[in-house]
């Protein structure tokens, strides 16, 4: 769908762009502002047609949304009349503060603010409007802490002046940067300092690993392994169990919990666990009520240990990711602890481009969260719970996508810290085929938006660094990827067809923008965790991040637009659900 889609995103682009012109020079002759622009008092041609991009993307995406034909009219009546009246609202500032305090706005941040406004814009059309859960109604009862915000906007601070100091002190080799392209787009201020703030936190969050991880903590453990026709990798999986036992000092008792196979995975886990030399313990269930989440509850029904390490059945954990994990749980605090979710090696080259953006998302950005307390979502590959954590958040949400991070959120707002360390390491599966690459990807950018539906009582409640930072930060982060691969469409067709309209900026800029920043720092993270085998694959991850986007667009467009209100919401029941622990 989303072939078609683009395609036709190409030919509304052109029409939206081209519409101020023909009322300028046509028939009517008006003098309509570029890019739809209400005022600007400083008199300069807009350079960026951001709100024509923003325009052409919503009525494109009205065109293709699942959902009845007036379904999709409304929807893209209100994704217009929304943009229209946050750039009004724009505008009419930047207005006022040139009429009354004579402070003129850079139409640069006018176009900022609207771009900024219609990547806000989408996720809340969406979740007001597509059919996702319910809420869960798990209590909010985390607070903003002073602390979590101060380590924010240090770091931003710190990363501002360096930023600044490049700009000036350091102008011309700067700007020799930015001639081939490597550094920021119009100049290095946010492109670096977002950079430096993040490389900042990550320093920051790795140390605070180091200190929660100091003091040894063994007590006994239940291994929950649900599996659906598994019989080609659960021996590799359960014998990884087993020499991840010999390293820890407690108990080690293994779940599996087979559910609905047609394969041989229940015999298969029995043979092997009945050779394995580590466990305390072991047991079979098999089932035959579908449902990865059902079986995950009914597992925590067999476990009497207050620790629980969850493992799908075709990953590989290290042998010391369950010593490591649980020591960060002498810490009363912690309710989960995820790690590091390689791909397993010798997978072909989608595996290696796997490993770089692993290494990425949670070698780095995830652990630049973990030092403020912004980690909400563990993958659940690989994750260790706290009994009575789980059990509070209600267990695990059936119906619906990413119950992981649904659970992990949940106990997020319910008070309990979650962590992120990447010296707990696991291995997993990469896609062998692009079919179920896409349809993994699709399943996991979806989760973003049943997850968000389903904890709605988190965002922008008691001040809280998850709900009024990092949940709307991804959010946003989601739409801008989405967007992205439009985005490259938009800016040929701006570059080709209207270069002569628009200004625009030289080759290298936009290749900056695109990949210049986003190299450097794959590169940079590459070197840190050693991985020099990488980098000769680091110009095929640059390619891999448009398909992501690719994939990032089609996840959006799966969503169900039903043409009632009463329809748009389901139950997504959470079936342990216990009063939060008050002692």
């Amino acid at each position: 769908m989303q072939d078609v889609a683009l395609v036709t995103f190409a030919f509304v682009a052109v029409i939206v762009l081209a519409l101020p012109e023909l009322v300028q020079t046509g028939v009517l002759n008006l003098p309509v502002a570029r890019d739809y622009v209400l005022f600007t008092a400083d008199r300069v041609n807009v350079m960026l047609p951001v709100r024509s991009f923003i325009l052409s993307f919503f009525l494109t995406y009205a065109i293709f949304a699942y959902g009845s034909r007036l379904t999709r009219m409304r929807l893209g009546g209100l994704f217009v009349l929304k943009f229209t009246l946050a750039c009004a609202v724009i505008d009419g500032a930047a207005w006022a503060s040139w009429r009354f305090v004579d402070a003129v706005w850079p139409i640069h941040f006018q176009q900022f603010l609207a771009g900024m406004a219609g990547l806000a814009i989408f996720p809340h059309t969406l979740i007001s409007n597509a059919r996702l859960p319910v809420d869960s109604g798990v209590a909010n009862l985390r607070t903003g802490k002073i602390h979590e915000y101060a380590v924010l906007l240090i770091a931003a601070g710190i990363a501002a002046v360096i930023a600044i100091i490049v700009a000036t002190v350091y102008a011309d080799e700067a700007g020799y940067v930015r001639s081939i392209a490597l550094l920021g787009g119009m100049g290095p201020g946010v492109f670096l300092a977002q950079q430096l703030m993040t490389g900042q936190l990550a320093t920051i969050g790795w140390m605070r690993n180091m200190v929660s991880r100091r003091r040894a903590y063994a007590p006994p453990v239940t291994v929950l392994v649900p599996a659906h026709n598994e019989a080609h990798q659960i021996r590799e999986t359960l014998l990884a169990v087993d020499a991840a036992a010999q390293r820890y000092d407690g108990p080690v008792r293994v779940v599996v919990m087979e559910n609905c196979s047609t394969d041989a995975t229940a015999r298969l886990a029995e043979t092997t666990l009945g050779g394995c030399l580590h466990l305390a313990g072991w047991t079979v269930d098999v089932s035959t009520i579908p449902g990865k989440a059902k079986a995950l509850n009914r597992g925590l029904d067999l476990i009497e240990d207050e620790y629980v390490v969850r493992i799908d059945a075709d990953t590989m954990i290290g042998p010391d990711a369950i010593r490591t994990a649980m020591r960060h749980f002498a810490n009363s605090k912690v309710g989960g602890v995820g790690g590091l979710p390689l791909p397993q090696e010798d997978e072909g080259l989608l595996s290696k481009v796997r490993a770089i953006e692993v290494l990425l998302r949670h070698g780095f950005v995830q652990v630049s969260f973990g030092a403020f307390g912004g980690i909400f979502g563990l993958p659940g590959m690989f994750v260790i719970y706290r009994r009575r954590a789980l059990d509070e958040a209600g267990g695990f949400t059936e119906g619906m996508n990413g119950e992981d991070t649904d659970i992990t959120l949940a106990m997020t707002s319910l008070g309990w810290r979650m962590v992120s360390d990447p010296r707990a390491k696991f291995y997993t599966e990469t896609p062998d085929t692009l079919a179920f690459l896409r349809e993994q990807r699709t399943r996991w950018f979806r989760s973003l938006y049943h997850v968000t539906a389903h904890n709605r009582t988190a965002l922008f409640r008691n001040g809280s660094i998850i709900g009024c930072v990092v949940l709307p930060f991804t959010l946003l982060n989601g739409a801008r990827r989405a967007m992205m691969t439009p985005l490259l469409i938009y800016g040929l067709i701006v570059f080709f067809i209207f270069g002569g309209v628009y200004g625009h900026p030289d080759f290298a800029t936009v290749v900056a923008v695109i990949l210049g920043m986003p190299f450097i720092l794959a590169l940079t993270v590459l070197i840190v965790w050693r991985r020099f085998d990488l980098l000769w694959v680091l110009p095929l991850y640059m390619g891999f991040r448009f398909l992501r986007s690719y994939y990032t667009l089609g996840s959006t467009l799966s969503l169900i637009y039903p043409p009632r209100r009463a329809e748009r919401a389901f139950q997504a029941p959470k079936p342990r659900q216990a009063p939060p622990f008050t002692g």
